[in-house]
């Protein structure tokens, strides 16, 4: 017999899910039941519900393939909640599988365990699409449009909900292989943002996240037009940062006054467009999965609703034997002055130089919302993508850890957590799931005894006399890791980091490395750039 359950299980085969990060409860009891017989699907249990999106974020971004976490209705989806809406702003293809109030519960909102009014409502608002799964005749249907979903147009999360007594009822069809959607660019269109692109006296290249399979396809139309590219946090490694054309955002904003084409590839080009300014002498150019992206602010000349791989590769073949003026000069002057201008921030250049020493090209580096973090958005070397895993706009504190945690357990490659002492203990329950799961993350805790952001941006607008609960009193945090079993190091040096994050990555296992660090120069005024236009 095959059940509800059995639908979703496929549905997990069908999207080669092979590890389902998990927090089990009663209203899942059946689903849990029939995954006993799944021995090809790994659950890993996790300590909170948040972790379990957050995990699944972190797979899916550092494999750009699908992963999946489920957990009980009610407060369980509610802890996720911050989770799914980092993996919507991550544009991450994670699979919500969330169990629902039997069904002469649901909406009565009798107050039953785990009852909302109305939780679809909600997982509406964290994914791209929502299904229920409430009758077993219809089942198959819900579940195979969840597949689709999740694989098709933009990374983002996908939900499937199941009534605590559906999941073992019989049900009838088959889950097959995603139908995927994938929009390609207009021919006529791919001529038109050509011929634009080919006119440009100073054009100007912002990458996003949808950009990370299109490296070698972006490159080569840079290098055609001999434009400069930049990325805020989600496109980083699609052009080295090391390539002459590549740019700082800080650089990028230096020359936005006198840019008269942007080309977004992947990006809502979001901090140019909404801050920096417009006027009539620009144009915009957009390449997006997400049509809703295409003319967001209502001024893009050309938007091509398409892959960005094939767009790019489609413009290059349009533009023919065009080939720009070389910038190399230009832009290795633009990337000094850069240098000059963000040579105050010490600390945060030597701890990134000593994380990048250590981390193969390949090696992810896992942003939380913490100085160094801010800091790598300028002064890491990104050599290749997704290998700097951000929750982007959502700019979520604490979901370094576990995101981190997910990451190490979807691939082989050295994965290094880096998080703030304020931040850190927002998901550092999970690094028991690290341990009884023997995922090998390593962890970087920097300890300035603050929520330092939060203090200087205090000190700064009010008055160093006018900081207010940003101060903070930290267990002794290598105590707390030899409390998990984990295996740590102390530090108060970018040598000492280097060394130590060595022979962290080297060990067997999951580990901490802590960081004690003063407060830090502030990084904002080279990343919140004024109006320069319009």
């Amino acid at each position: 017999m095959t059940s509800v359950a059995d639908l979703v299980i496929a549905a997990l085969r069908q999207s080669q899910i092979d590890t389902l990060f998990c927090l089990p409860g009663v209203q899942n009891d059946d689903f849990f039941d029939r995954l006993v017989d799944a021995p090809d699907i790994r659950p890993i249990v996790c300590r909170h519900e948040q972790g379990t999106a957050y995990m699944a974020m972190g797979a899916a971004q550092v494999t750009g393939k699908p992963a999946a976490c489920c957990v009980v209705p009610g407060p369980g989806m509610l802890n996720a909640a911050g989770a799914l809406t980092s993996a919507y702003w991550g544009y991450a293809r994670v699979l919500a599988i969330v169990g629902q109030m039997a069904t002469d519960l649901r909406g009565k909102n009798f107050g039953a365990l785990h009852d909302l009014p109305d939780q679809t409502a909600i997982l509406s608002q964290l994914t791209k699409a929502t299904f229920v799964a409430d009758d077993p005749a219809t089942a198959a249907s819900e579940v195979q449009k969840a597949v689709d979903a999740l694989h098709s147009d933009l990374p983002r999360p996908v939900s499937i909900e199941v009534p605590a007594d559906v999941w073992a009822e019989p049900a009838s069809g088959e889950i097959g292989p995603a139908t995927v959607s994938v929009p390609a660019a207009n021919p006529a269109d791919i001529e038109r943002a050509a011929a634009i692109l080919a006119d440009a006296r100073s054009p100007l290249i912002v990458l996003g996240s949808g950009a990370y399979a299109a490296s070698a396809e972006v490159i080569a139309l840079a290098e055609k037009l001999q434009a400069p590219v930049t990325t805020r946090r989600m496109g980083h490694g699609v052009v080295p940062t090391t390539h002459p054309l590549f740019i700082p955002i800080t650089a990028a904003h230096d020359r936005w006054a006198t840019t008269d084409v942007v080309l977004g590839v992947g990006s809502r080009i979001e901090w140019p467009l909404g801050s920096w300014g417009v006027d009539d002498d620009l144009t915009v150019l957009q390449i997006n999965v997400d049509a809703d992206e295409l003319n967001r602010h209502g001024i893009t000349e050309v938007g091509l609703h398409a892959d960005a791989a094939q767009a790019c590769a489609a413009l290059v073949a349009a533009l023919g034997e065009f080939q720009g003026e070389d910038r190399t000069a230009e832009l290795a002057g633009a990337k000094q002055a850069f240098a000059d201008a963000s040579a105050y921030l010490v600390p945060q250049r030597e701890y990134c130089a000593a994380i990048r020493d250590v981390l193969p090209d390949d090696g992810v580096f896992v942003e939380d919302v913490t100085q160094i973090g801010f800091g790598a958005h300028l002064v890491y070397d990104h050599r290749k993508p997704r290998t700097f895993l951000s929750s982007g706009a959502a700019g979520t504190l604490g979901a370094g850890t576990a995101v981190a945690i997910g990451a190490a357990a979807a691939t082989d490659r050295p994965v290094v957590g880096v998080t703030g002492d304020g931040g850190f203990l927002f998901t550092a329950t999970e690094l028991a799931t690290a341990v009884q799961h023997d995922i090998p993350c390593n962890i970087v805790l920097f300890n300035d005894g603050k929520y330092g952001n939060v203090n200087r941006i205090q000190k700064l607008r009010f008055g160093a006399d006018r900081t207010i609960a940003s101060e903070l009193r930290n267990p002794d945090f290598r105590k707390l890791a030899d409390a998990f079993g984990l295996r740590s190091w102390h530090t108060d040096s970018p040598d000492g980091l280097r060394s130590a994050l060595d022979e962290s990555i080297a060990h067997n296992g999951p580990s901490l490395v802590e960081v004690t660090v003063g407060e830090m120069p502030n990084p904002w005024p080279l990343m919140r750039l004024p109006q320069v236009r319009g």
